[in-house]
């Protein structure tokens, strides 16, 4: 059905960080939000709201691109992953970069990474770009590296997430959701319907939000057992959060959506796209260039909102 439910609101705002490479992905650490991009660069906020570099160059020194990064359940290890293998940790309470790249002799760019769990006993999902996907279960310092698998094929896996009790979830380019299992490793729970690659996945209590191309975003509260579809407008989803009881969704022409009781478009002075998005007391976006947006919770929805459309199938 179609609906006039798509407002447009602002609230965010372009913060000063210190670098101008581009940030592909962001994560909350026990300090903060933390961001991971080009040159192996990992920058964070601190609690007084300056953006500070916290890795200059790739868990080894190297410069490599960093694609992904994801924090545990505490916050205190941060991960992150990216081109040749690059795989690193940084230790929040002790001020520590660890390298762990090449992980059981992986030498492809880990293009996605889901981790679940507290630091010391997390459990790591990796994706790399020729649609193997790697798991490891950590104690304290330590990885046991489990088989690989391959749910799509030799189809890369898109996006992975994990569910706050560990269920790894992932999305591939021909529509595909796949979830980890405890006999086969992984299933697919959907979309059938779909018609548009799918670049993003998020998994949050009691909902499952994947994303694609022609701003098509699919909502399942059962697990992937259904799925409710929704048109966000023209572009492409490239990231997911969910938080409490809102969800945003991000992507190609710097659109930002966020979900309340409804869908609402939220404006900015900019078309970057955006690579990353999280929801916490500051929501952050991530984008091209070093480009950094912020937004009080809290103000969300203050401005005046003007009417648009946005359908829902």
């Amino acid at each position: 059905m179609s609906e006039s439910n798509e407002t447009r609101r602002g609230g965010w705002s372009v913060v000063d960080v210190p670098v101008t490479t581009s940030l592909h992905d962001v994560a909350t650490a026990a300090t903060g939000p933390v961001a991971a991009g080009n040159v192996g660069t990992v920058v964070a906020r601190s609690a007084d709201g300056a953006w500070n570099v916290l890795v200059e160059n790739g868990p080894g020194a190297s410069g490599e691109t960093l694609y992904a990064v994801a924090s545990t359940a505490d916050g205190e290890r941060i991960w992150f992953a990216g081109t040749n293998g690059a795989l690193g940790a940084y230790e929040v309470g002790e001020g520590r970069r660890r390298d762990h790249s090449e992980p059981d002799g992986v030498t492809d760019s880990l293009s996605s990474l889901a981790v679940a769990g507290p630091r010391g006993s997390e459990k790591l999902l990796l994706a790399d770009d020729n649609g193997a996907v790697y798991t490891a279960e950590a104690t304290g310092t330590s990885f046991d590296w489990g088989r690989e698998f391959r749910p799509a094929g030799d189809t890369a896996l898109t996006d992975l997430a994990a569910s706050p009790d560990g269920v790894g979830y992932a999305v591939d380019g021909e529509a595909n959701v796949w979830q980890t299992t405890p006999d086969d490793g992984w299933e697919a729970i959907g979309v059938d319907a779909a018609e548009n690659s799918l670049y993003a996945v998020v998994a949050g209590e009691n909902r499952l939000l994947a994303g694609g191309g022609n701003g098509r975003v699919y909502l399942s509260s059962d697990g992937g057992g259904s799925w409710t579809p929704y048109s966000l407008g023209s572009f492409t989803v490239k990231t997911l959060d969910v938080a409490g009881g809102r969800a945003l969704a991000a992507g190609s022409n710097g659109r930002l959506v966020t979900r309340g009781d409804d869908w609402e478009t939220n404006d900015w002075d900019g078309s970057k796209t955006v690579n990353g998005v999280r929801l916490g007391d500051v929501d952050v976006a991530v984008c091209n260039d070093g480009v950094v947006l912020e937004r009080s919770a809290s103000s969300e929805g203050t401005q005046p909102a003007s009417s648009g459309t946005t359908d829902e199938g």
